[in-house]
């Protein structure tokens, strides 16, 4: 009954609107309305009234159908998934936990022939707006995915065609390079704490020197300085650098579980023996 006559009654409502209540008075609420008319003061009982023809009619009214897109299916990709503590480790890395970190990642699922996370490439196509050397690798990782996206949600804001010669100006997106010599580095690491000029300034020098090491040489480090006794003056660093370095064994061992990568990367033959104590 309210649907029928939610017309009349907004007709009524609108005559009296115009001219004023003082020169014409709204008529009596048609059967159903009378709810919203009690109003003492005859202008406030017709905003009333009106607002509840408005909500009736607004609740009445059908949505319009959704337009119909043609959606083109996402590119196959033969690889197998992208295991999911991989993943997660990738989520950390993008919410800037050890983001140093972030070349060799990508370095790992390339060697071990795995998917990218799927779910983590619109953020990763987002990342790359303003670092074109990062925003290559992501593309020639994702294959034809990256395209696909950037052309299905153009929301993203992202171009279809990736960046083609990369500025010279634009910061390196590869891991560290490895030193001749990770052990005596890792002893430099250590030396630097027992003589205790390991201060907060030096932090990010020391993280870029543990993720320049061998893997075979994280342990070692990260017992080391597991060891050092508290001490104030070192005390933020150490404790920086080792989350650091735990974090980036984790990560290794995560790939190494792959099969495509049965051991750590980039261990020598010879580092078949354990290395001796760097200290």
């Amino acid at each position: 009954m309210l649907a029928a006559s939610a017309t009349d009654e907004w007709a009524a409502l609108v005559g009296a609107a115009v001219l004023g209540t003082d020169r014409r008075p709204a008529p009596d609420p048609l059967p159903g309305w009378d709810t919203w008319a009690h109003a003492g003061d005859p202008a406030v009982a017709l905003l009333d009234r009106a607002a509840a023809v408005v909500v009736a009619r607004r609740a009445g009214a059908c949505p319009e159908p959704p337009p119909v897109v043609a959606v083109p299916p996402a590119p196959d990709d033969a690889r197998p998934p992208c295991p999911a503590p991989c993943a997660v480790r990738l989520g950390r890395l993008l919410g800037g936990e050890h983001d140093l970190l972030l070349p060799e990642w990508f370095a790992l699922l390339e060697v071990a022939g795995v998917q990218l996370p799927w779910a983590s490439l619109p953020a990763l196509l987002l990342r790359g707006r303003r670092n074109p050397a990062f925003d290559q690798v992501v593309r020639r990782l994702a294959g034809g995915r990256a395209s696909w996206l950037a052309e299905v949600v153009p929301e993203l804001g992202v171009k279809v065609a990736g960046p083609g010669t990369i500025p010279a100006s634009s910061p390196p997106f590869a891991p560290p390079p490895r030193p001749p010599d990770s052990g005596a580095v890792v002893t430099s690491i250590l030396n630097v704490f027992y003589d205790r000029l390991a201060t907060w300034a030096a932090a990010p020098e020391m993280r870029l020197a543990a993720a320049s090491i061998d893997p075979v040489w994280l342990p070692s480090l990260v017992a080391e300085l597991s060891r050092i006794g508290f001490d104030p003056v070192v005390e933020r660093t150490r404790s920086d650098v080792l989350r650091f370095a735990e974090f980036r064994h984790e990560m290794l061992r995560e790939f190494a579980a792959v099969a495509a990568i049965p051991s750590g990367p980039s261990v020598p033959s010879s580092a078949s023996s354990s290395p001796g104590d760097p200290a």
